[in-house]
């Protein structure tokens, strides 16, 4: 672990620092990643209370990682092996692919990362994964992995630090043709090197507390050296083999997933279960009632309306309320007119209410008003204060009358016509995309087209950046701003498709990401969210709850305790029969 002296700069400038200031930053930032569950979780179905919009979530500390003896989870009460888990939520794709952007809430089964959230804490703690263990050196500067013995891929190849390696070097330096959009949450690693066989160190160029959580993410798993350079490191058209619990038995598109128990998988108690049933159910009322009447045992979220039915069926169902790490947005295309016009995008920042959308969307979705660092984050503006901020307070008419004097000073006085609103078939493209619109027309004069696609080839549309307005989701795995900036915001990041650019805000991101001491980094960021709002890369409508629903049956993975949202691993689930 971090060693108690204080290590000098190395020569490239890195900075280091001692263990006390270290762990005082784990403190500040890496608890950041983690959300309390807001007042209902934990609480049985039953008892608890309607959520509300307004609810704001507060933060976990995070407990020092794990880092040995651990790994092996294990779920409270007597857990039985057999059966098959039905689940019911959107499983389409576009590609396979998990690091250039494919569905890793289904492919995540079949692999594994370095490190991970621990499933029978309610993700509250961090744990070895493929890494058995880990030391921290060098202030900071230096993390070495020590892989398990005997994993084996789905193929028989056997895990080595040569696959952590190619990995990551895929991420951090992508071979041409490649997309990497994680590359931007890695910045600051120098280099990946495998020290043995069964060791591989991460060398920084200046410490990230975070670091660890941002191993965590179900898209930061590890695919094979072998299957990589086989396809000339491109897995958008095969599924690679992985070391995960489960094995592809078949997929059917539009329809399902299904999945086998892996009977070599390195920890030989798990997967408690037979396999895994994915059921494609994009609509979210359809997903409760698949699970309110049976057809479907869990869904990660169903709509407002059914998990109201479920609070009141807790004979056969239990639900909960959970704090995410994702929102809603209403993407901008920032590099044609006339959304290359910033004093265009504040517009429509200031004019479309926030509090509109929300009640809109709120049978399906419950949507939390919040500024660009999530609620829950340490650094977040407060909620009484967020209430009187441009953009963001109920009352609309000064807001409404600036944005039009935005408009006539960039020269669309009289508004615009034809544009296009890209939106995902379903909830998104019902209610969200049309209530946008309405308002749009009635404040600006905007008049937009909404053209419906599939949720799936959204992502692709917008790493092609063939749209113009695009309401779609994105989340971050941390919810501190810096890995969040470098990745959508910062000039050039890998997932920043808009095209955003703000000399300024790179340039003070620069500083919020190595700074220690934490009020001045409050500051820092209050300045950045002040940034953003004066130029705004995209139009946030609000960071979510989701709302789960599994059948008395399911146990094994504490959805009722859990911290936050994650649509992720699930091998330590078993089905109790006499539930």
């Amino acid at each position: 672990m971090i060693q108690p002296k204080k290590f000098p700069s190395k020569d490239n400038g890195a900075r280091s620092v001692d263990r006390r200031t270290f762990l005082k930053m784990m403190a500040a930032g890496a608890s950041a990643s983690v959300l309390a569950a807001c007042a209902t979780a934990g609480a049985p179905a039953e008892q608890a209370a309607a959520p509300a919009a307004a609810d704001t979530p507060t933060p976990v500390p995070m407990p020092e990682p794990v880092t040995s003896g651990a790994g092996m989870m294990r779920p409270e009460g007597s857990p039985k092996h057999g059966g098959i888990l039905r689940t019911a939520f959107g499983v389409t794709m576009a590609h396979f692919d998990a690091h250039q952007g494919g569905g890793t809430h289904v492919l995540c089964h079949m692999y594994n990362n370095l490190v991970r959230n621990n499933l029978v804490d309610g993700l509250r703690t961090i744990i070895p994964d493929l890494a058995e263990s880990w030391e921290v050196d060098d202030g900071g500067l230096s993390y070495t992995f020590h892989l398990r013995a005997g994993v084996k891929f789905h193929d028989g190849e056997p895990l080595t630090s040569a696959d952590v390696v190619a990995t990551f070097n895929r991420i951090l330096d992508p071979p041409a043709g490649i997309v990497s959009p994680l590359k931007a949450n890695f910045t600051f690693v120098d280099s990946v090197e495998a020290l043995d066989d069964m060791s591989v160190r991460f060398n920084l160029n200046s410490p990230r507390p975070f670091f660890l959580n941002l191993l965590t993410p179900t898209n930061a798993l590890i695919y094979s050296k072998k299957s990589l350079e086989e396809h000339n490191f491109d897995l958008r058209g095969v599924i690679a083999p992985g070391t995960g619990a489960f094995r592809f038995v078949e997929h059917l598109p539009a329809e399902k997933w299904v999945m086998e128990r892996n009977p070599d998988y390195w920890d030989a108690e798990l997967p408690y279960v037979d396999g895994l049933e994915m059921l494609h159910v994009p609509a979210w009322s359809d997903r409760g009632t698949a699970v309110l009447t049976d057809q479907a045992d869990m869904s990660w979220n169903v709509a407002k309306e059914t998990w109201d039915e479920g609070q009141n069926r807790a004979d056969i169902v239990r639900v909960n309320k959970l704090a995410n790490f994702g929102a809603y947005w209403v993407f901008i295309n920032n590099r044609e007119a006339p959304f290359d016009d910033a004093r265009v995008r504040r517009a429509i920042h200031l004019a479309v209410s926030k509090q509109n959308l929300a009640a809109a969307f709120g049978t399906q979705e419950l949507i939390n008003i919040t500024r660009w660092v999530p609620q829950g984050d340490p650094y977040a503006t407060a909620p009484d204060v967020l209430a009187t901020l441009p953009g963001y307070r109920a009352e609309k008419e000064e807001d409404i009358a600036a944005a039009q004097q935005l408009m006539a000073d960039a020269g669309y006085g009289d508004g615009l016509t034809g544009i296009e609103l890209l939106a995902a078939a379903g909830p998104q493209g019902e209610l969200l995309a049309p209530a946008f619109q309405d308002m749009l027309k009635r404040t600006l004069n905007i008049e937009t087209e909404i053209r419906i696609v599939e949720r799936a080839l959204l992502g692709s549309e917008q790493q092609t950046g063939s749209y113009q307005l695009m309401v779609h989701t994105r989340g971050h795995g941390v919810s501190d701003i810096s890995p969040r900036g470098n990745l959508w915001w910062r000039s050039g990041g890998s997932q920043n498709f808009g095209g955003y650019s703000d000399a300024d805000f790179d340039a003070l991101l620069d500083e919020i990401d190595v700074e220690l001491d934490i009020d001045t980094r409050q500051g820092q960021i209050a300045e950045a969210e002040d940034m953003l709002d004066a130029n705004p890369p995209e139009y946030l409508v609000g960071y979510t709850f989701h709302l789960p629903m599994w059948n008395n049956r399911v146990k094994g993975l504490a959805l009722d305790e859990r911290a936050f949202a994650e649509w992720g691993r699930m091998e330590t689930v078993w089905i109790d029969e006499e539930a």
